[in-house]
């Protein structure tokens, strides 16, 4: 064929591959696209609740595979190791013994456990647990949860206004009272029970019907001893299946017993506790527990309403909040979670905080003797200060997450819609090779860089606060006071300019905004203060160290100078202040070698710690350490690979945070302080040949128990953004104990 003749016009191109679609895959022009079609259809493959609670759920969370989970830790080494222990079988023994003697509590619940209808109720449920349970919340649930948080705004701020305002409400009840019922009149249209839905999933529906048809007798009996409940539980179809609806109203509550005139003479306005009870009295409490398909599903809420919307056209899995979950449909999933951007933006509602505080301020600056202008000019500059603060937060944004199965552990994503425009996420963390090779615990992030524009910022808000001191602080001391603070201020400006300087010009443009949090356990001493008597064995000894990303190594070096050199300047003025005053700190001991320069403060001989114990400043090529010894700087400042594996074997991955956490060598850690916290305990509690006795096989229970924990080895993770979504993959290493 020649070349011209596959030189169609691009709008016959088009229309024969939409025709050819169509005609192939049912596909019309305003079809999805083949990547949609191929995410709805791996979302297919998840047979689970997510395809019919609803798209506008405020909450959602699935537990799936519990069965199989539960079968792998009772079919494990490690538990069968914990059933061996002695202390377990002696229990067991015990219940035996105790069981075969007729009238005995342990022989009651043998007897109770072995009623056939208990072990059908037991087997189901155990059905009902076995595969998957989910918990679905309405969007009430969200505005349900507005309404307690601003009832607990109110009872935070509200008692003060009140008693700014000369209210007349001493009692602390009738004042938390009170604005409770202001709150609830100003949000009357959430008074109602939000809706909630527990699902289980079921192998054998036939048992869970029967146990229904028992429940609906067993309730019909009770309630019919209430004339007002007689009539309150009813068989009602919902979207076509049937329910167990148990319907309490709210005109069945005895009004003419509830204390409503004492409320009434404390009510905000008239009539509002009227208002309330009327809106009450309208309002419905329903509990629903039925069969759908093979869930056995349990419902609450104002109404079926919550049961209805099951199914309907629009479900959780059409969101595009779960369109990342097709990735791993083929996985052995065990959960499945989201949260709806509404209901964390009510969760953190910081926004809100920070209004409601400077609405308070509004209420407090008129019972103040300010004047007029000074009130104005205060309010105004905490309404900047606080839209600053507010810019600075975050908005909350929807969160889904998914968890599996893996050979040897469990890995899960967590996909966050806020928008933290402070996360940097675009390098590679370069700390991961300062963390030592195998720490205890590790953190590691990056943000974005700071900024001297952002530096000025603060100090000029520090400024403003300065202001107010000097403006309503000092006129309210003494003549002496005054001047001695006169005296002090003058001479720390210069001592302050100096820091000043050293932030704006060394220590803001050395960091890469980098940061890192490293947990190790390697130092070990016999006698960590001399005070004390030494142990038998070297002890190992928690050793923190924060660690900060370097842009240029020796401006941080000039600023470790410069800050050394600005506290001793402080000291000189405080002893100009105060001749008496003593600072006998010693001065830094500089090391140097390939890895860098440390700077530490040696204690003095007289100094009651192990010398090993020396806070220092290390400073190396990309990285700047603080410390508690110098031997954890120098092995923090050489870079070193992280022997860690999971997620964080590709060191060169762009991420915006990481972690590590060697649990099992935390325990192994742990161990010796552990043995010694259980001889100490056994001694004091025990005669002494007693203990000396029975020491051992405690001792030997106790490390099975810590045996059994390092199952759990080591958990990774790692935060990075994906397409504008942050999102944090964790692996926790799981390994059973050998044979």
């Amino acid at each position: 064929m020649a070349l011209r003749d596959t030189r169609r016009p691009v709008w016959r191109t088009w229309i024969l591959a939409v025709v050819t679609l169509a005609a192939v895959g049912g596909l019309t022009v305003f079809g999805p696209s083949p990547a949609a079609a191929d995410t709805d259809s791996a979302l297919a493959k998840i047979d689970t609740s997510l395809h019919w609670v609803p798209a506008d759920a405020a909450v959602y969370s699935s537990m799936l595979r519990n069965r199989e989970q539960i079968e792998a830790i009772l079919d494990s080494r490690a538990f069968a190791k914990i059933k061996d222990m002695p202390i377990i079988q002696f229990g067991l023994k015990k219940f035996e013994t105790e069981a075969a003697k007729p009238g005995n509590p342990a022989a009651m619940a043998k007897m109770f456990m072995t009623n056939p209808q208990v072990q059908d109720l037991l087997a189901m449920l155990g059905d009902m647990f076995s595969d998957e349970v989910f918990v679905y919340a309405d969007t009430d649930m969200t505005k349900s949860l507005d309404l307690v948080m601003k009832i607990s705004s109110a009872m935070r701020w509200g008692p003060m206004v009140v008693q700014l305002r000369g209210g007349g409400y001493g009692d602390e009840e009738e004042i938390q009272a009170m604005l409770t019922m202001a709150v609830l009149g100003e949000n009357i249209d959430s008074l109602k029970v939000p809706g909630m839905v527990v699902g289980f999933k079921l192998k054998d529906t036939g048992r869970a019907t029967l146990n229904l048809g028992k429940l609906e007798m067993i309730a019909g009996i009770g309630l019919v001893q209430v004339p007002e409940l007689a009539n309150a539980l009813k068989r009602t179809k919902v979207a076509g299946h049937e329910y167990l609806v148990l319907t309490l109203a709210g005109d069945m509550v005895p009004w003419d017993k509830a204390p409503l005139d004492a409320l009434r003479s404390i009510e905000p306005e008239p009539g509002l506790v009227d208002k309330l009870v009327e809106k009450i009295k309208k309002e419905k409490l329903v509990l629903a527990i039925g069969l759908r398909d093979n869930y056995l599903l349990c419902a609450i809420g104002s109404s079926t309403d919550v049961l209805a919307r099951l199914g309907q056209k629009d479900s959780l899995a059409t969101r595009p909040e779960f369109q990342p979950l097709a990735k791993y449909a083929d996985e052995r999933l065990v959960a499945v979670e989201y949260v709806s951007e509404k209901f964390l933006d009510v969760v953190q509602s910081t926004d809100r905080d920070i209004d409601e505080a400077l609405a308070v301020l509004g209420e407090v600056l008129p019972a103040t003797p300010l004047s007029e202008d000074d009130q104005a000019q205060i309010l105004k500059d905490v309404t900047g200060l606080a839209t600053e603060v507010k810019k600075a937060l975050p908005p909350p944004g929807a969160m889904m997450s998914v968890g599996y199965l893996v050979d040897g552990g469990m890995e899960s994503y967590l996909y966050n819609w806020s928008k933290r425009t402070d996360l940097d996420g675009s390098k590679p963390l370069s700390l991961l090779s300062h963390v030592g090779g195998s720490p205890l615990l590790a953190l590691v992030g990056r943000q974005r860089k700071g900024t001297v524009e952002d530096y000025d910022r603060l100090i000029s808000w520090l400024g403003v606060g300065y202001g107010y001191f000097e403006k309503f602080a000092m006129p309210q001391m003494s003549d002496r006071e005054r001047e001695e603070a006169k005296q002090a201020i003058e001479l720390f400006r210069p001592v302050l300019k100096r820091l000043n300087n050293a932030n704006r010009d060394l220590l803001i443009p050395a960091l890469d905004g980098q940061i890192g949090l490293v947990i190790d356990g390697r130092m070990k001493s016999r006698q960590f203060l001399t005070n004390l008597p030494p142990t038998k064995e070297p002890m190992p000894m928690v050793e923190p160290a924060l660690l900060l990303g370097l842009n240029d190594s020796d401006l941080m070096r000039k600023a470790v100078i410069e800050y050394w050199e600005t506290f001793n300047d402080a000291v000189a003025v405080v002893g100009k202040i105060n001749p008496e005053a003593k600072l006998p700190i010693p001065e830094p001991e500089e090391t140097k070698d390939k890895a860098g320069v440390i700077y530490a403060l040696v204690p003095p001989p007289e100094c009651p710690v192990d010398k090993q114990i020396a806070p220092n400043v290390g400073i190396a090529n990309g990285v700047c350490v603080f410390s508690m010894s110098k031997a954890h700087s120098h092995r923090l400042m050489v870079s070193s690979p992280l022997a860690a594996d999971g997620v964080l074997t590709d060191a060169q991955r762009p991420r915006a945070g990481a972690g590590v956490l060697e649990f099992a060598n935390l325990l192994k850690t742990a161990t010796p302080w552990i043995d010694m916290a259980t001889k100490a305990i056994v001694r004091e509690n025990m005669p002494k040949e007693q203990a000396k006795a029975q020491l051992p096989a405690i001792l030997d229970q106790v490390h099975t128990v810590l045996d059994v924990l390092s199952c759990m080895k080591t958990v990774t993770s790692e935060t990075y953004l994906e397409d504008g979504v942050i999102v944090t993959h964790t692996r926790l290493e799981i390994r059973d104990l050998p044979e």
